[in-house]
């Protein structure tokens, strides 16, 4: 292979050269470094590869590039730049180039020739030269192949419906392969043919539309997406069914890249990757042996990293499986560039790759080397005309402590990076036997798991959730606890996302929905209060299909009214899959249960899909409701949420309530249930039940009820003892502390209405109280009595300025008006309290009417359907009976002739028989009959079967059978 560089006479043109050379002994190399010889190399020979500076000034890459494509537009070109270059060649990869290599360090670049020279090689073999090879493989050896796929060989294999040609099988070598999932091709049957190269795809088409029913052989090339062209060999035949008739086509697809290779002398897809140049796993694990052998002789340091790219499906997923071919040639490049030219680099598959690193000593130095890759790696990567930002998660195994073998050492370091990646991704980890600790732990816990299902090691605790309004229990929260034989209860933490990964989360989840619905349907048939019981739903039960029928059934074999059953989910859940979630939660509301939004902030749902959604409650996360008395953002965020779910006509539900002072702020935001250790924590069925016996309520003191008289807390005001009095005679209530700590500790034990401040003095600092107020009761009104003093006058100022004082008195006053004062302030709340209260009982009556009229539209609907059945069936009746030759007369409840068939009608002309007509004016001898009995009519003897319509005196069916003659 001849190669031409274009790159400057010193020192980086010959390290190009040396590494050319050196790399291979078939590759010949040429510098030149001025635009005129380069011109007159072009026009002297034929070259196999270009290598193009992109920092020579006399000679501009991008004229060099134009140059390339007028005269040989068919040869590769690769880039050389310099490490830490500010601006990095986006647009000649885009228009042309081939790859890059770093000038620091070039010893990638004889196989990114090789990989373009073989790639060039093999788009210029023409389609007779490839099927001559094929031909001379041996006889029958993709039928073969075919009859021993139940032995999981990697060809892929399919049947197609003959008519329709829509897949009805694929193996999963398809995904080997082609490299991509069979979701799409079961949705679309030509789906692969958009992957197939875009020379070939017309042949292959027009083939297979000619062999629709079998007889396909062809071999054509398809773009795999991480390992570039690949060449297929794909053949389909009839597959008849039992009457002989072609029903299904059957076919097989061969990766006959190998193969192809080895026959046009194009070793190296033998042992380098085709997309990024750098050796393949295989070679990896050869160079790994060879240097433990090495290192078991020398004494020779020895350490190996795992590279993994970051979230790398979601480029794939985003941009397409060619920016993320792009993405990985560059990532190839980057990587090549931090490290030495003793290292060696390989992909390991995948977004993976491996290096190994002699002479590294410690995990100091592994370190330095993994930061300047992470470092190299975080810059932005140009893919589809975008910019791309992607990072690496990276394991570190050291020879020989981590590993005495290859495939050890490879797979901790591999372990390594998967907690790296736990850790929080974009970082290292150097392995410790921990990890495997860990590893076996989690697998050991799995087993567990797998046989907790089998030997009923689950139960359920209940944590009840209780009203705001009357401290009265509303219902409970079922929640999970796995009781293990030997660790004892094991947190939900660590079996919870278990029981996701392995999928057996829906079938727990069922048994979870029949018990907490057992044991509510046994609570109320004991008498006790049990308005509602929730059970969360996980993402997979959200999307699985058996959980509409899961959710009838038990509520049928339970009894439960579907009223009383809860199901909560997390906003996570709803905006994975938006639309199929409303469609599944619009299904179960239809069933008359309730829908709550769990977790609700810590999400990302928008108001747009909020409203979108059938909920009836949202719950406000702990970790607002954890900090709502100390951090007056929490508050807000939560008074928002109350404020916003209210205007929805949703019910709030407060979660980790633990405090007094939580359950005071939210009571004052009108929140209407709450739930958490201050009530009590999830407790077994047991203490449960003893619980709703016992009928325990919320302290009457932090209720915010109709029938509460506002009350004025006095704090270190002295010399207005007769009016707290007269406040107290005229039916308030007043309670007086001396100092901020009493008053600290009524605020946080007790709902206060009016906060009366003495004046500020040495020893009582009554702007912090002021200020702890309004974070503890923001709806408290605030009066604040102020001398002449020049610092109190300092201090009410910034008071005032920051809006915390609703009043301020400035002394001396008299004692009337101090009091008119006062009482003004306690009649406000008072009315403003009873405003809120109502307009809470309002929303409250709203929501129950909202729920009332859905329910109503539903029974409608469920009616309407049922009359539709019953007429349906009315009608199929009364063709049955007409068809039959015996008379049959039915009779409704009134004695009315309600049906009457034609054989009746025939019979029974004489007298007149019709629909309407009262039965004992026409045929008075049926009314006196039994049933089986025999009645005689116009002297023709009857036998007589009489039959209830309906519930009992709504109706009866007569059915009159000849009995043998004239009476």
């Amino acid at each position: 292979m001849r190669v031409l560089i274009v790159e400057s006479a010193g020192r980086d043109g010959q390290r190009l050269l040396d590494a050319i050379l050196g790399g291979s002994t078939s590759i010949e190399g040429c510098l030149v470094a001025d635009p005129d010889t380069l011109s007159s190399r072009l026009q002297a020979g034929r070259w196999d590869a270009f290598v193009l500076s992109c920092t020579m000034p006399e000679l501009p890459a991008v004229d060099a590039m134009a140059l390339f494509r007028e005269r040989a537009p068919t040869i590769p070109v690769i880039l050389s730049i310099e490490r830490g270059a500010m601006d990095f060649p986006f647009e000649l990869l885009e228009n042309g180039a081939c790859d890059f290599v770093f000038k620091s360090n070039p010893s990638r670049l004889p196989a990114v020739i090789e990989r373009e020279c073989a790639k060039s090689s093999l788009l210029r073999t023409g389609r007779e030269e490839v099927a001559a090879t094929i031909d001379a493989l041996p006889a029958g050896e993709g039928i073969a192949r075919f009859q021993q796929l139940s032995s999981n060989l990697p060809e892929c294999y399919w049947l197609s419906n003959a008519e329709t040609q829509a897949i009805t099988f694929i193996s999963a070598g398809y995904e080997h392969i082609w490299g991509r999932h069979v979701d799409a091709l079961y949705a679309d049957h030509r789906d692969w043919l958009s992957y197939v190269h875009d020379e070939d795809r017309e042949r292959v088409a027009e083939a297979m539309s000619v062999h629709r029913a079998g007889g396909l052989d062809i071999r054509f090339r398809v773009l795999r997406p991480g390992d570039g062209l690949r060449w297929l060999h794909a053949r389909n035949f009839p597959v008849g069914n039992e009457g002989g008739e072609v029903a299904s086509v059957g076919g097989v697809a061969t990766d006959i890249t190998g193969q192809l290779a080895s026959k046009l002398n194009l070793s190296y897809y033998t042992h380098f990757d085709a997309l990024t140049a750098l050796p393949n796993e295989w070679m990896f694990y050869d160079q790994v042996q060879r240097m433990i052998a090495l290192s078991k002789r020398s004494g020779l340091p020895l350490s190996v990293m795992v590279v993994d790219i970051d979230r790398f499906h979601e480029v794939n997923q985003a941009l397409g499986y060619a920016a993320g071919n792009e993405l990985l040639r560059q990532m190839a490049g980057r990587l090549s560039g931090s490290l030495r030219e003793s290292d060696y680099l390989c992909r390991l598959g995948g977004d993976v790759f491996g290096i190994l690193l002699p002479e590294l000593v410690d995990g100091q130095q592994a370190g330095i080397v993994a930061r300047r890759i992470i470092e190299t790696l975080i810059m932005p990567v140009r893919v589809a005309g975008q910019d791309v930002f992607a990072t690496a998660s990276i394991g570190i195994g050291f020879y020989p402590q981590d590993g005495q073998e290859v495939h050890e050492l490879l797979s901790n370091a591999q372990l390594a990076g998967e907690n790296a990646k736990l850790q929080g991704r974009n970082s290292y980890q150097a392995y410790s036997s921990g990890m495997q600790d860990q590893v076996r732990e989690r697998m050991f816990l799995e087993i567990d798991l797998r046989n907790a299902t089998l030997s009923n090691e689950f139960v359920l605790h209940f944590q009840p959730k209780v009203s705001c309004a009357d401290g009265r229990i509303t219902g409970v929260e079922a929640l999970l606890r796995w009781q293990h034989p030997r660790r004892g209860i094991v947190s939900p933490d660590q079996f919870i996302p278990l029981l996701e990964e392995t999928g057996l989360i829906v079938q727990v989840g069922r048994w979870v929905l029949e018990e907490a619905c057992r044991h509510a349907v046994e609570w109320q048939r004991a008498g006790l209060s049990m308005p509602s019981v929730s059970v969360n739903l996980s993402a997979r039960q959200l999307q699985s299909e058996t959980l509409l029928a899961d959710v009838a059934t038990t509520l049928e074999e339970t009894g439960l009214s579907p009223s009383c059953l809860d199901l909560e989910i997390t906003e996570s859940m709803l905006m994975h899959n938006a639309d199929t979630a409303i469609r599944t939660l619009s299904a179960l509301k239809k069933m008359g249960v309730t829908i709550s939004l769990d977790d609700f902030g810590t999400g990302y749902s928008s108001l747009a899909y909020l409203k979108r959604f059938p909920l009836d409650a949202v719950k406000v996360d702990r970790s607002f409701v954890q900090d709502i008395a100390a951090d007056s953002d929490d508050a807000s965020i939560t008074r928002a949420v109350i404020t916003m779910a209210h205007h929805l006509k949703l019910k709030v539900v407060a979660e980790g309530v633990e405090t007094p002072e939580q359950l005071a702020l939210l009571i004052s935001h009108q929140c209407d249930v709450i739930q958490g250790y201050f009530f009590s924590r999830p407790l077994p069925v047991d203490e449960m039940t003893g619980l709703l016996l016992a009928d325990q309520r919320l302290p009457s003191n932090h209720l915010n009820t109709g029938s509460r008289k506002p009350m004025a807390l006095f704090v270190a005001v002295a010399g207005f003892d007769e009016v707290v009095s007269r406040l107290g005679r005229e039916g308030h209530r007043v309670c007086v502390v001396p100092d901020v700590a009493g008053a600290t500790q009524w605020l946080s034990g007790n709902l206060v209405d009016v906060l009366v401040c003495g004046a500020p003095r040495k020893g009582f600092d009554s702007a912090a109280l002021i200020r702890l107020a309004g974070e503890l009761q923001p709806r408290c009104e605030r009066i604040l009595l102020a001398d002449s003093r020049q610092w109190s006058r300092k201090s009410v100022a910034e008071l005032s300025g920051a809006g915390l004082v609703h009043r301020v008195i400035h002394l001396p006053v008299e004692a009337e008006a101090f009091r008119r004062v006062v009482d003004d302030a306690l009649n406000r709340r008072h009315i403003s309290e009873e405003y809120s209260r109502l307009s809470h009982e309002v929303e409250v009556v709203e929501r129950q009417l909202l729920r009332a009229e859905e329910d109503r539209r539903r029974l409608f609907d469920e009616n309407r359907v049922l009359q539709a059945q019953e007429r349906q069936g009315y009608l199929i009746l009364q063709e049955v009976l007409s068809a039959l030759p015996i008379p049959v007369i039915g009779v409704d409840a009134s004695g009315l002739v309600a049906l009457v068939n034609e054989a009746a009608i025939r019979r029974f002309a004489g007298r007149g028989i019709a629909p309407g007509i009262e039965l004992a004016a026409i045929i008075p001898e049926l009314l006196e009959v039994p049933s089986g009995g025999r009645v005689v009519i116009d002297g023709v003897s009857y036998g007589c079967t009489a039959q209830q319509m309906g519930a009992p005196a709504e109706g009866r069916l007569f059915l009159l059978s000849d009995a043998g003659g004239e009476a």
